[in-house]
């Protein structure tokens, strides 16, 4: 099984569409384009009808395929077909085709976890003289928020990728039983304190409880917490972990995962987890989505698209009830808070370097326009896409709008057979979105250098081993960072320090103290 093989978050979405096989549209000779500061649209063809081959992980979905006839409208370039893939098996399904003298694609839609591995390859076509292309391009780089342009589109100060997903942990909660007059009632006998969304993990963990014990005869519970597959579900104590300052490496590629307050942090992961259903210890994404769906959980951290894939399959009064809001976070000394909400998965597009020009030309400019605000305001409010806010205009009162309405650029077919927006109700699309945008400016990266798969299986094996008890904390976070020290060694630290620096550089640029 290949690295997050059996992940189910958006295969749910998929259970919507009737098969998803390869679009054949045809094909065409490549052409040639236009050198110069063009604008965007350009008013004129600047390719001889090129079509596209693309690879993409096959838990997004069709946003290529719908923009195919529209780009080729406006530019003279689409799409041929797509070849999808597991996106755990990301490296091995694209890194071969890097490495050839002929890429069997154009451009290729991966998990930005493996960003940094594909990069390192030298493989990757580097895009800042295509961008100079365009007029508006320097514009475009400032809209893609910091939380992704700095660290899943550049490396070693070039830029690779094209952001396509800004994936971002929030909390979601049901706001009818935080204004439950009888549960606000006991909650301040109990406490000493107003029932309120929790801004701290210490009141994240009290409110857990509190709900828990007043409503699991009712079947409901506080959360349910990520655990499975343990190569993910170490992102969810990162959340905490990251709040309270602890950090992947020191910039010698020392492990600091298991210093200062990290087990901590995992005490009170396991904490939370004690208070979840039956089955907490080991939850899989599957199973909290299901949770969602029925009700059964009050509060649940999950990437932001949770509010959105179950508002399909609930009625109008549950699907509504549904809030976001920023992750708790850490309490200091001095009282303030420090948040922290990883930015788990995303998604970036590249172009292959072993290309003819004029394919990369053409790639280059569907994968832009793609990215851009003129397409892409669109694509993350549809639900065929699978994608996230990203952008500035991805977030707003125009943006939620967008939520209630059909998508202009598509109309309906066997893979995206409706077309009547996400939410009913502006409200609720609006703290949908505010809820993204608070937790983007705290947002905290995944691993994305070369390793990072290796990283994440012996972080989350060991954490589990701590939910489960087997390990203490401590004990398990220590023996995380002993496996790290060995792949550090087995990849070469000179050359895991070299990449790292992408993630220092970016996280200084954010202002984290790193």
């Amino acid at each position: 099984m290949g690295f997050l093989s059996g992940w189910t978050r958006r295969k749910f979405l998929k259970g919507v569409a009737a098969g998803a096989g390869a679009a054949a549209l045809g094909g065409a000779l490549p052409g040639r384009m236009a050198y110069g500061a063009q604008a965007v649209p350009p008013g004129k063809k600047l390719f001889n009808d090129v079509k596209l081959k693309y690879f993409q992980d096959s838990n997004w979905l069709h946003a290529p395929l719908w923009l195919s006839d529209l780009m080729m409208k406006e530019a003279g370039v689409g799409i041929e077909s797509r070849e999808m893939y597991d996106g755990g098996d990301a490296v091995a399904k694209i890194l071969p085709q890097l490495l050839t003298r002929r890429p069997r694609f154009d451009f290729v839609q991966y998990p930005a976890l493996f960003f940094g591995a594909f990069a390192e390859t030298g493989q990757l076509e580097p895009l800042d003289d295509y961008l100079a292309r365009y007029e508006g391009s320097q514009d475009y780089l400032d809209w893609v928020m910091p939380a992704y342009r700095e660290f899943y589109t550049k490396w070693g100060g070039q830029t690779y990728g094209m952001m396509l997903d800004g994936d971002i942990h929030i909390l979601h909660y049901r706001k009818s039983y935080f204004e439950n007059a009888d549960l606000q009632k006991t909650f301040s006998q109990r406490f000493q304190q107003n029932l309120e969304v929790p801004k701290t993990w210490e009141d994240f963990l009290k409110t857990t409880q509190f709900f828990t014990e007043e409503l699991k005869s009712q079947g409901i519970y506080g959360t349910s917490m990520v655990v499975n597959p343990p190569n993910f579900g170490w992102g969810f104590w990162m959340d905490i972990a990251a709040s309270a300052g602890v950090n992947y490496f020191d910039a010698d590629m020392n492990p600091t995962i298991n210093q200062g307050k990290a087990a901590e942090a995992l005490d009170l992961y396991r904490e939370i987890i004690k208070f979840g259903p039956p089955g907490a210890e080991a939850m899989d994404i599957g199973t909290t989505i299901q949770r969602w769906q029925s009700g059964s959980d009050v509060m649940s951290v999950w990437w932001i698209d949770l509010a959105e894939f179950t508002v399909q399959q609930q009625g109008v009064e549950k699907a509504e009830d549904q809030r976001g809001a920023i992750v708790p976070g850490w309490k200091n000394d001095d009282g303030s808070i420090t948040h922290r909400a990883i930015s788990l998965w995303c998604r970036t597009a590249s172009i292959p370097k072993n290309l003819p020009q004029d394919v990369k030309d053409a790639a280059f400019y569907f994968i832009y326009r793609m990215s851009h605000p003129d397409y892409s305001n669109n694509i993350v409010a549809d639900p065929f896409c699978g994608s996230d806010p990203f952008g500035r205009t991805h977030y707003g009162d125009a943006a939620a709008q967008l939520y209630l309405e059909a998508n202009p650029q598509r109309g309906t077919s066997d893979l995206w057979p409706s077309n009547d927006g996400i939410f009913k109700n502006f409200e609720t699309a609006k703290n949908h979105l505010d809820a993204g945008l608070a937790n983007v400016e705290v947002g905290y990266p995944q691993f994305f250098w070369e390793g990072a798969p290796e990283y994440a299986d012996a972080l989350g094996r060991n954490i589990s081993k701590a939910i489960s008890g087997e390990l203490t904390s401590q004990q398990a976070l220590d023996e995380a960072a002993e496996e790290w020290i060995k792949i550090v060694q087995k990849l070469g630290i000179d050359k895991q320090k070299a990449q790292y620096k992408n993630f220092i550089d970016g996280a200084r640029a954010l202002g984290y103290k790193i």
